[in-house]
């Protein structure tokens, strides 16, 4: 199986829903190239939690869905309020409604072999109301279901991949940006000693930059034993030739071919 991932849409903001239209617009006309049926939204939907922007967004899943492609959306800061530093239930509702249809994370998902985990990498800063910037907070019993659905999925012999997805940058330590309680979810996704990777692919946002974390001299995907971690940056960012990139990603081989949309 190949994932589309797409991340920090920020729908609302500039021309960005044009250019989701674009992204939309190629994905459905290339079937051929890309070869996948999955989209994966890694949160920033939208830019200020606003029920108008999630209408407009909804317009661009649903093409998506009628044109036969599963879509799934993690939330994002900026999905639950606006500028993306000021929590609203009202935004969080709106987000469930018209977008995820999800009411409870983590929340699991398996296709054709696949389990996808999609986590709310601000469950707990919503339900405590804090201002934490652009933090994120999965919070101790998000952490404890995910846990245990991980145990669940490594007894399961039909699964062939995990994949975790979620927004917020979970290797990003700066005070106003970063996951708080990173350090607890590494604990709980890391590989354990002589046994196989409890997540294979781990995808996130937040950041705006693009990178795989397999360095040579701080290799990420080693040190937790995960065979591919990847944040895929700001989609709808134009690089410096004008175009777009559109990263899918192969299961299989665990490798990532980038296409570029004018």
């Amino acid at each position: 199986m190949k994932i589309i991932h797409l991340s920090d849409l920020h729908i609302g903001q500039s021309d960005n829903l044009e250019k989701c239209n674009q992204i939309a617009d190629w994905i459905l006309e290339n079937r051929d190239i890309h070869q996948s049926e999955l989209v994966i939204i890694s949160g920033d939907l939208v830019d200020d939690g606003q029920s108008w922007q999630f209408e407009q967004a909804r317009e661009i899943i649903d093409r998506l869905r009628q044109g036969g492609f599963t879509v799934l959306v993690a939330p994002g800061n900026h999905d639950y309020g606006p500028n993306g530093f000021r929590e609203s239930s009202t935004s969080q509702r709106d987000f469930c409604e018209l977008i995820s249809g999800v009411k409870e994370y983590p929340a699991l998902f398996i296709i054709e072999g696949q389990a996808i985990v999609i986590l709310d990498s601000m469950a707990e800063e919503i339900r405590n109301m804090e201002i934490w910037g652009a933090q994120g907070y999965l919070g101790k019993e998000q952490l404890q279901k995910l846990d245990q659905i991980l145990d669940d999925l490594a007894e399961n012999r039909a699964v062939e991949n995990i994949v975790l997805t979620m927004h917020h940058h979970p290797f990003d330590y700066l005070f106003y940006h970063g996951l708080r309680d990173r350090d607890d979810l590494k604990g709980v996704i890391s590989r354990r000693k002589d046994a196989p990777p409890r997540v294979n692919v781990l995808l996130f946002g937040h950041k705006h930059i693009e990178n795989r974390f397999n360095d040579s001299e701080d290799n990420k995907e080693e040190l937790f034993g995960i065979d591919l971690i990847y944040a895929s940056g700001q989609t709808v960012e134009r690089k410096s030739d004008g175009k777009m990139v559109l990263p899918v990603i192969d299961l299989d081989d665990k490798t990532i071919k980038r296409y570029f949309i004018d």
